[in-house]
Formats: structure tokens, C-alpha cells, sequence
């Protein structure tokens, strides 16, 4: 195993690096679940049941689904950004 440089001797640069792929691999990890959740509340008006839903579970429903979208997109976004940012230097 690569031994790794102690943090307190640490340059700027390599925490900024070491601090992205944190960053980015903890987002990694939790984008399939949500993208999951996504796709299942995408499924759920097609449902049997759906007729029969009163208009509070509606909204309940639409805010739930739009609450995922947006979760979706602010965690796609630091990947997205990083890859367009990526040769120019700036990660902090």
C-alpha cells in the first residue's frame, strides 16, 4: 500500500486534491440511492392506486418528487463542475 503524507505536512495543493476526490467519491457513493428514488417516484403515477389519491398525497407527492430532482441535480453538479474546471488549476 502507498504510504500516504501525514495531513499537518500537507501542502495547499495536495489537500485541495486530496479534499476533491473526498469530495467526489462521497458523492459517488450516494448519487445511485438518490437516482433510484428518482426513477421509483417517476413510476408512481403510473401505479394502480394513483386514481385514488386525495389531493394533500398529491402535493405530498409533488413535493417529495421535486425535492429529488433538485437533489439530484446539486449532487451531479460538483462532478460536473470539476470536470469542466479540470486542467485549470483552480480546485479550491
Amino acid at each position: 500500500m502507498a504510504e500516504e503524507t501525514p495531513p499537518e505536512e500537507e501542502t495547499p495543493k495536495e489537500r485541495a486534491d486530496r479534499e476533491l476526490i473526498e469530495l467526489l467519491n462521497e458523492l459517488r457513493v450516494v448519487l445511485p440511492g438518490v437516482t433510484v428514488l428518482l426513477a421509483f417516484l417517476l413510476a408512481v403515477p403510473f401505479a394502480n392506486g394513483w386514481t385514488r389519491v386525495t389531493s394533500f398525497q398529491r402535493d405530498v407527492f409533488v413535493v417529495a418528487f421535486l425535492s429529488t430532482a433538485v437533489a439530484v441535480a446539486l449532487l451531479t453538479a460538483p462532478s460536473s463542475y470539476h470536470r469542466l474546471r479540470f486542467r485549470h488549476g483552480d480546485k479550491e
